[in-house]
């Protein structure tokens, strides 16, 4: 074997010892780099590789972590948000009279510690951790003092891969389903079952049918009625992607049911302890992608969403207690909105913006998913979400997004999910990747 310079071998190994341990474990875009530049050649770069690994599991005690044969991969990360949040809110009235205004400030944080591990024959696990243990969201607010604060398992799933284009996970897991925030809060991790069936159609085109079958409560059989039934969510979707050249398109129809059952204990930012009935939600999201634009990694996105509720009769008359010969059932929601993004949004300097409008009725949504920003996760609300971010480093972003909302219709005041005239939120985060 070749002996290579001891210059060489020193700046190879010098800055991969010294990087994140993940770079350590592969330093394949450095080596590339030399055999670019004709430092090297491919068999060198081969053999460098080779004596860098050995001398990391030799040398380091991150290379001497003992991990089971059977595994092919681990995947350690997380982050770290800080947050100032400035919020008003008006509640509705039922009177002429209106409401005072009340604002807040809260300073908050957020930490999530992520695992992913990959095993043979197409077997995976993984889980996460973050503060707060509300299902849709991970903030916790300074206070206490200077009190310390706990971690929530927010994830804990085993998948399994049998072929590439079937998947199958089961626990608390990553929502499967394409969604926005209309339906589904982002910080959500279902709990149950999912399977993935993905047909290529030549190219990169695909058609996905996703199904989720998510328990949402769990009651004790030996009561009698509604209340001795567990609650599930059962979902399915079918999730259309095309390319034009750089431009994508993706279309997702889908069709969700929670069984009949009644809640309790939940602690979300709207719950709604109650009865499951009357929500049989028909969806239709997507996205078209215009990508590449002026040659580089900058896009401009249209995306949107609708959810048609075709039990919200029962679900506003009957659950929320509204009166029919008041108000109708309103089971329509919508957004459209439209994003920019400068750069792939991964590198120091990139940046992007985007704007959607939203409407939401009362009885369009299961307030126990929907987005907990957007009027609090309230229901009888429109308005707007405004956002922008800029990357001050490749693994640090400065995010800005502001919240304006307003009733559908005045003076309907649900107490539970539906008792908000106005609100807005101006959300300033620095989120720092690790």
């Amino acid at each position: 074997m070749r002996q290579f310079p001891t210059a060489l071998l020193a700046l190879v190994g010098g800055i991969a010892l010294t990087a994140a341990t993940a770079m350590a474990q592969d330093s394949g875009p450095l080596v590339d780099l030399l055999v670019k530049k004709g430092l090297i050649n491919d068999q060198e770069a081969e053999e460098i590789r080779s004596e860098l690994s050995k001398d990391f599991a030799a040398n380091t005690s991150a290379g001497k972590l003992s991990l089971g044969s059977h595994l092919t991969e681990f995947k350690l990360g997380g982050d770290v948000r800080l947050r100032h949040q400035y919020q008003t809110t008006r509640d509705q009235e039922t009177t002429s009279t209106k409401l005072a205004t009340t604002n807040r400030t809260r300073e908050r944080f957020r930490f999530r510690l992520n695992g992913d591990f990959l095993m043979q024959k197409g077997w995976s696990a993984g889980f996460a951790l973050e503060t707060a243990p509300a299902s849709d969201s991970g903030n916790q607010t300074y206070e206490n003092g200077g009190d310390d604060y706990g971690l929530s398992l927010a994830r804990a799933y085993v998948g399994w891969q049998p072929r590439n284009d079937l998947k199958f996970v089961a626990g608390k897991q990553r929502n499967p389903l394409y969604t926005t925030e209309l339906s589904w809060d982002g910080d959500i991790n279902p709990q149950g079952l999912s399977e993935i069936y993905t047909l290529a159609l030549g190219g990169k085109d695909t058609l996905e049918f996703r199904a989720l079958q998510s328990i949402m409560d769990d009651n004790n059989e030996a009561t009698a009625g509604r209340n001795g039934n567990d609650a599930w969510l059962f979902a399915q979707q079918a999730v259309f992607t095309k390319y034009f050249g750089t431009t994508k398109l993706v279309v997702a129809p889908g069709f969700s049911y929670t069984t009949t059952s009644n809640m309790s204990g939940l602690t979300n930012e709207t719950p709604f302890n109650g009865d499951t009935i009357g929500l049989a939600l028909g969806t239709f999201a997507g996205e078209l992608e215009f990508g590449n634009l002026g040659g580089q990694a900058n896009s401009v996105k249209l995306y949107w969403d609708t959810s048609y509720n075709f039990e919200a009769g029962t679900r506003v008359h009957k659950v929320y207690g509204l009166s029919s010969a008041k108000w109708n059932k309103d089971p329509l929601a919508y957004l459209v909105g439209v994003g920019y993004n400068h750069g792939s949004g991964k590198l120091q300097g990139d940046w992007g913006v985007k704007l959607d409008y939203r409407r939401v009725g009362v009885g369009a949504v299961d307030p126990n998913l929907n987005d907990s920003d957007f009027a609090f996760g309230n229901l009888n609300q429109s308005g707007y979400k405004a956002a922008v971010s800029y990357n001050v480093a490749d693994f640090c972003s400065l995010n800005l997004a502001y919240f304006l909302t307003s009733d559908l219709r005045e003076t309907l005041k649900q107490s539970a999910v539906a008792k908000l005239d106005k609100s807005s939120i101006l959300q300033i985060d620095l989120v720092t990747k690790f």
